[in-house]
């Protein structure tokens, strides 16, 4: 008979319990993902909804937060269902007061167009500021300036993506159009968000993108899945 030493006893016991658990159950940190922009209709909605499903989906249970007064993410999330498999639950900003329990990973669909002061508290709360922009040259104006005001308040923890991009939109040209927003002190995540119709049909059912079916929805589920590691990986 093979006997262990404690040392090796408790590798197994840790290996084993490994096993069981959710990728980045035990490793992922607390996340409070705010996201803003101070134009309307840039897809805030859309990313939030997507990504905390997302997350959810890797078995870590996850709480997305409507903070809009138009309601549009409880619209958008209406028909995603709490379970064990998938553990997210959504709720607007009231409802969550005293009603997170133990979960330790949230994303907020802040209000269109926050206040100062109200950036003041975002900035406090969140462990990461997520900005969704097109490569418009009308939403980017608005994102720089959105931008401007985070760095007035002293937020170090902003960060841009690019969302709704053309899917034709070749690798090299998106390096270079990153690359000149950074150097404009824009910080920017690599991942991108492609603009598929597929987000459209999500919405309108009520559910991630991540739920249907399809090689489109695949290619847009892989771009939500890269933020996801992006935002995992610091």
């Amino acid at each position: 008979m093979t006997v262990l030493t404690t040392s090796k006893r408790k590798s197994k016991a840790s290996a084993k319990l490994s096993a069981t658990l959710p990728a980045f159950q035990t490793i992922i940190k607390p996340l409070l993902i705010s996201i803003l922009n101070q134009k309307g209709g840039v897809g805030k909605t859309t990313i939030a909804v997507n990504l905390s499903y997302a997350l959810a989906q890797r078995g870590i249970e996850t709480i997305l937060i409507d903070g809009d007064p138009n309601r549009s993410t409880l619209v958008g999330a209406r028909s995603i269902v709490y379970s064990e498999s998938v553990p997210l639950r959504v709720m607007s900003e009231t409802a969550s007061v005293g009603q997170t329990g133990n979960c330790r990973h949230f994303f907020v669909d802040t209000k269109a167009r926050p206040e100062s002061v109200d950036l003041e508290e975002i900035v406090q709360r969140s462990t990461l500021i997520l900005i969704p922009s097109s490569t418009k040259q009308d939403e980017l104006r608005v994102t720089g300036s959105t931008v401007k005001l985070l760095d007035s308040v002293g937020s170090k923890k902003h960060r841009v993506v690019l969302n709704r991009v053309h899917p034709n939109n070749r690798e090299e040209t998106l390096s270079t159009f990153k690359a000149g927003l950074r150097s404009q002190g824009i910080p920017v995540f690599e991942s991108v968000i492609r603009d598929y119709a597929a987000y459209d049909e999500a919405f309108g059912r009520g559910i991630s993108i991540g739920q249907l079916r399809g090689k489109t929805v695949e290619k847009a589920w892989s771009d939500i899945q890269q933020l996801l590691e992006e935002i995992l990986n610091g």
